[in-house]
């Protein structure tokens, strides 16, 4: 059912060719979507739906297979290939992975000291944390410490 969907949509390359001017009509889009659920024998909702899962995981595999390549010695593993990987490659011209970002910080480094009596303490983050809250405790009240009541 899958490899019918796929080569439908590979033969309507208004469906993912975005370099198309036609990429951008609906009407074209809709129509291309009629004909490949006559071919596929499916409704249209169902083949739109099965394609973006497909696509979808094909850029999900190929990003694991960028981090893989990453990965060497006893972290390396063999890993099977999804077995759509090859087939919807036509894909790679057209799809470009987005860039990721994070909120959070690339190291936190957390430095911990075993004291003699084997209680943990945590030097370095929380130090910059305690003098600042000391330093605010000092300094009195401010004009906006919290919510109106």
């Amino acid at each position: 059912m899958e490899d019918a969907l796929i080569v439908a949509v590979c033969g309507q390359s208004v469906l993912y060719d975005t370099t198309l001017v036609s990429y951008r009509d609906r009407i074209k889009k809709e129509q291309a979507w009629v004909v490949v659920g006559q071919e596929t024998g499916m409704p249209v909702d169902v083949c739109r739906r099965k394609w973006k899962s497909l696509r979808d995981r094909y850029m999900r595999e190929k990003r694991r297979e960028k981090e893989e390549g990453k990965r060497s010695g006893s972290a390396a593993r063999t890993v099977k290939k999804w077995k759509f990987f090859a087939v919807l490659s036509f894909l790679d011209p057209f799809v470009t992975p987005r860039e990721t970002s994070s909120n959070l910080p690339r190291c936190a480094e957390i430095e911990v000291e075993i004291e003699d009596d084997g209680a943990a303490e945590t030097s370095g983050v929380g130090e910059a944390d305690e003098e600042r809250d000391e330093a605010a405790a000092a300094a009195g009240p401010s004009h906006n410490t919290g919510l109106l009541k």
